[in-house]
């Protein structure tokens, strides 16, 4: 299939970049449109005239798909002259953030937008968008994948890659055996048992950390999120380490939660299950090969794009 990807570089989660690496490893023709490049100053940016560039791009590329990542923060702009195109392919959002009704304009310029979470599925009910919409979650990140390291030489850690909310502040504070915790603003934990690497990382050193510890911490965004998971439930099982995540709702439709997951619903019920992984690496083992058999058989971006195909 030949594809165009249309999204925004450099972002904490770089969904647009494992996008692109992930229809391009299922074998198809994948062109990217870059809405936002932040390693070019924004000054600069303002000059580049974006929506032209893009919209021929897309003329001479004369693609069977558009896909628009991160959808209703790509520049208005630029969707109205994609979506004006005479002939154009399809073109799908897919949306990944909580929005408001000023998102309405964007939406109504997709074919189909798919969400990450049905609660942001329900929201567009809500808002009155009429654009056809349908729940699609992210996928796993293949790109990350440097096989399954030894058990014996991995940390007995629980790591978190993330940036730091009140909520999460609040919830790391009350884990009682230290976690390694990257991502800049953490340092505001004063006099904490945690290590802390206050930084951003990318792909090559988070696939390295993800391999080498005991599992993968996840707390929801509460400024991003209502119901659905974010990349970090599918990436860690590249490297068959479990994920213990607090319990969405969403989770029973992408994992089988204690085989495939583990889920905890307060502060107690994350450190019981951090202090058994501790005890029983077996454990931590064996879920994270469920987990990883998982995902390579139902989260990667050729199944996400099989269902984004059919909106067509």
């Amino acid at each position: 299939m030949r594809l165009f990807v249309l999204g925004k570089l450099g972002s904490v989660t770089q969904w647009t970049e494992a996008s692109v690496a992930g229809f391009r490893a299922a074998g198809h023709n994948v062109r990217l449109g870059v809405t936002r490049n932040p390693r070019v100053h924004r000054t600069i940016e303002r000059l580049l005239p974006r929506s032209a560039q893009v919209s021929r791009a897309i003329a001479d590329f004369s693609p069977d798909l558009i896909v628009v990542i991160a959808a209703y923060l790509v520049p208005l702009p630029i969707l109205q002259r994609v979506a004006a195109l005479p002939n154009r392919a399809p073109l799908l959002g897919w949306v990944g953030n909580i929005f408001s009704p000023a998102d309405r304009a964007a939406a109504a310029l997709f074919d189909a937008v798919a969400y990450t979470d049905t609660g942001l599925l329900a929201l567009h009910d809500q808002l009155g968008f009429h654009s056809r919409a349908v729940f699609l979650p992210h996928a796993v990140n293949a790109e990350l994948d440097r096989g399954v390291a030894d058990w014996r030489s991995r940390q007995r850690s629980m790591v978190f890659v993330a940036n730091p909310t009140p909520h999460r502040l609040s919830l790391v504070t009350q884990v009682r055996t230290a976690l390694q915790l990257y991502g800049p603003g953490w340092q505001r934990l004063h006099g904490t048992q945690h290590r802390i690497d206050p930084r951003r990382i990318g792909p090559d050193e988070l696939a390295a950390v993800y391999r080498s510890h005991l599992a993968v911490l996840n707390i929801r965004n509460e400024g991003n999120v209502l119901d659905g998971l974010n990349q970090r439930h599918f990436d860690p099982y590249v490297a068959a380490t479990p994920v213990v995540t607090d319990a969405q709702p969403d989770l029973s439709q992408c994992f089988d939660p204690g085989r495939e997951i583990l889920v905890y619903r307060d502060a107690d019920e994350l450190n019981e299950i951090y202090d058994r992984l501790q005890r029983e690496p077996d454990r931590a083992a064996a879920i994270g090969e469920a987990g990883r058999r998982r995902v390579l058989a139902d989260h990667t971006y050729d199944r996400r794009l099989g269902a984004l195909a059919a909106l067509a």
